[in-house]
This record gives C-alpha cells, sequence and structure tokens, in this order.
C-alpha cells in the first residue's frame, strides 16, 4: 500500500504546486495563515505535543492562552513556509527576492570566517523559513552550501525537496552519508548547515534545552575542534508582511578543557543555549510540534 500511498501524495502535491503558482506573495501568504488556522483546528496530536514542549520551555512563565497563541501562530508559519516552499519552485530568483528584500545581515562575519580557509558550520533551526535562508544563500554566491537533512519517507516528494534544495547551486547531505564528505566540504572552505534543535536518536550527547535533558548531536563539536572550524549562527526572522530578514552570526567562541569529552560536551551545550536564545526572543517561528526531548537518559521516564 505505501507505494500507491506515494504516488497519491506525490499529485497532491504536485497539483497543489500548480494552484499556488500563479498567487502573489501577499495572496500566499493569506492562504498559508488560514490552512495554518485549520491545522492547528483539527490537528489535536500535534498540538497536544506542542502544549507538552511549551510547558517544558515557559513553565508558569506564560499562561495557557499564551502558549495556545504562540502553538497557533506556529502552525500558520509552517504552513505559510510550506506553500513558499512549493511557490519558489517557479521562477526561483525573482520569488526568492520577493520573500527576502533586504541584503542578509552578517556577511561580513561570514566573509572573515571564510578567511580562516577551515570551512564555516551554521548552526541553525527550524525557525522561520528555512528552505528559503538556505536558497538565498546559494543565490549569494559567497560559498558553496551543503545541507544535512533527513530523507522524506516518501520517495517522489523527495525529489520534489531535493531538486528544490539544490535549484541555487547547493548541495545536499543525508543523515545516513558518511562523515568524510562533510570534511571534504570544509577542507575546500565551503559551508555546512547543521539543524541541532531536533531529538538525536542515536548516537547524541545530552545537554542542557529549556532546562531539561536533550538528546543532541556531536558532529559539530567533534569537527569544529579538531578542524578549527568556525560555527556561525544563521536564522530566518519572519516579519509580518510574509517576508524574512536574514542573519548570519555572531560567531560562537568557545573554551578548550583538558577532556576532550568535556570540551565536545560543553561546546554542543553553548550552541544550544544559542539556539534556545533565539526561540526565547519570539517562539512563535520556532517549529514547536515535534518531539524534541523524545530519547531520555536512562534513569529518565518517557516525556511524551
Amino acid at each position: 500500500m505505501k507505494p500507491i500511498r506515494h504516488i497519491v501524495e506525490f499529485f497532491a502535491v504536485y497539483i497543489l504546486i500548480l494552484l499556488i503558482r500563479p498567487l502573489s506573495k501577499d495572496v500566499l501568504l493569506i492562504l498559508g495563515r488560514y490552512l495554518g488556522s485549520l491545522a492547528f483546528r483539527f490537528s489535536t496530536k500535534r498540538r497536544k505535543l506542542a502544549i507538552t514542549n511549551l510547558n517544558i520551555m515557559f513553565s508558569e512563565t506564560k499562561s495557557l492562552n499564551q502558549k495556545t497563541k504562540i502553538i497557533k501562530d506556529s502552525f500558520k508559519n509552517l504552513a505559510v513556509s510550506a506553500l513558499q516552499s512549493m511557490w519558489v519552485t517557479y521562477n526561483t530568483k525573482e520569488r526568492i527576492r520577493q520573500l527576502i528584500e533586504e541584503e542578509p545581515e552578517g556577511l561580513e562575519i561570514l566573509k572573515k570566517c571564510l578567511e580562516k580557509k577551515k570551512g564555516v558550520f551554521f548552526l541553525t533551526a527550524h525557525y522561520g523559513n528555512w528552505e528559503i535562508m538556505g536558497l538565498n544563500h546559494g543565490l549569494l554566491g559567497i560559498c558553496p552550501l551543503s545541507s544535512i537533512a533527513r530523507k522524506l519517507d516518501n520517495p517522489y516528494l523527495n525529489s520534489i525537496a531535493e531538486k528544490l534544495r539544490t535549484s541555487t547551486g547547493n548541495n545536499i547531505f543525508y543523515r545516513d552519508d558518511s562523515l568524510i564528505k562533510i570534511v571534504r566540504e570544509l577542507k575546500n572552505n565551503n559551508s555546512v548547515a547543521v539543524m541541532m534543535d531536533q531529538n538525536t536518536a542515536r548516537g547524541g550527547i545530552f545537554v542542557d534545552f529549556f532546562g531539561v535533558k536533550a538528546s543532541t548531536p556531536r558532529a559539530v563539536a567533534q569537527l569544529s575542534h579538531r578542524m578549527g572550524t568556525p560555527v556561525l549562527p544563521l536564522f530566518s526572522y519572519p516579519t509580518s508582511k510574509g517576508t524574512y530578514k536574514i542573519k548570519y552570526g555572531p560567531e560562537l567562541t568557545f573554551n578548550n578543557s583538558e577532556n576532550k569529552n568535556q570540551t565536545i560536551l560543553d561546546w554542543t551545550q553553548q550552541m544550544e543555549k544559542y539556539i534556545e536564545f533565539v526561540i526565547r526572543e519570539n517562539p512563535a517561528p520556532w517549529m514547536c510540534g515535534h518531539r524534541r526531548w523524545k530519547t531520555r537518559p536512562k534513569d529518565e521516564k518517557k516525556i511524551y
């Protein structure tokens, strides 16, 4: 049954792409917010997950009404981002320029990092519109970008996503690819983007995220420590007009300890704290309906 379902899903997405292709970005914004409101209303399971997450993140510092509004806005942002990502499959360069009106902040910081000839790690998250942000980076022509992603379960939809993500010159690494590919990119003084805001089921290390242990990938800290690669935050910030402001930096600075394992732990914690800082400032653009704290230390009970 899966192959049939995959084909049905593919045609549904393809028809949706054709339907939204002629729309303006303003109409697309209205449609996305409406669909996001519907998703919030009917996606009971995801809404419950999001409430659990926000209870962890903000405890008693925000009321239930405040948390509910954050979740609804998050659903809207996700729906708008999804539609925009399909919308830019046509006339890609022009439409990305419509969605990102200003030159990104911090490009001079990125260029200084590249002068070290160690490559660059972009520290980012499922925040704002990360797909459009990556496509825009490809258009800048400053350095090639490779993003680490998970293959979609539907191979036909994965082909659409891969075609989009590489349409402005970027490359894709999948989670099961060899680390050698990443090392090669960094040695060529290219950039690698890593999202560190989701649960790592295998091989992660536990660091605090909003005060609760969260399984987090260690590879960025390991390779940055070994190769001297700078770690540069990269985030997209939504505006009320449905456009985005992009910010590179500041470059994160780390301290070494005598114990290598402790150093990797400390560096990973610092990266996670930066993501937490961004989300605390404005949580609504974050994709809050996933199981961030699913994997637990052996002595802790399940959260979900």
